[in-house]
């Protein structure tokens, strides 16, 4: 009784056009690579591989791949 009056509330927000689930997180104003977004771009602009970027601002290669979409550096 109580799954069925759940799903159809949930069918009748997303009829009605309203975003269902946990709303969407903010970034964080400090990480690791924060104030190097230049040194980002200048090294994505010379495309060097980002498994090296990496290496050479000492962090994980997803940790960057994550900071670069985030901030959407990419070229």
């Amino acid at each position: 009784m109580i799954s069925s009056r759940t799903t159809e509330a949930l069918a009748r927000r997303k009829s009605e056009g309203k975003r269902l689930g946990r709303p969407t997180g903010s970034l964080t104003k400090h990480t690791k690579l924060s104030g190097k977004e230049e040194l980002i771009r200048a090294y994505l602009g010379k495309e060097i591989p980002q498994s090296v970027i990496a290496k050479l601002l000492d962090v994980n290669r997803l940790t960057l791949r994550h900071f670069i979409a985030s901030r959407k550096l990419a070229p």
